[in-house]
């Protein structure tokens, strides 16, 4: 039983479609993975950004409160402004290297 040529060749044919079509299908699916993949990492910078200045906001409340407190608070208050005149050290250190 042998299977005539254009057979072969119809099923070859037909099976080369299907696998081409299979490509296309892949490559659009992966363009729109790209295109998410792309908003997701523009969304989590715009997060980041976000994040940092409130951070910032923060440390800067934490600062006015810090010199703003009462006698009672006053150690916690050298202590952080102590804190602050290392790192400042520590960035005019690392400037003058």
């Amino acid at each position: 039983m042998a299977v005539p040529q254009n057979e072969l060749l119809n099923s070859l044919e037909s099976k080369v479609r299907h696998l081409v079509f299979l490509n296309e299908e892949q490559r659009r699916e992966n363009e729109a993975l790209d295109k998410n993949l792309q908003k997701c990492e523009e969304e989590l910078a715009r997060a980041k950004m976000s994040e940092k200045s409130w951070r910032d906001k923060y440390q800067h409340l934490l600062i006015a409160r810090t010199i703003s407190a009462s006698e009672e608070d006053s150690k916690k208050t050298i202590a952080r402004l102590s804190k602050l005149e290392r790192e400042i050290e520590k960035c005019i250190a690392l400037l003058n290297e």
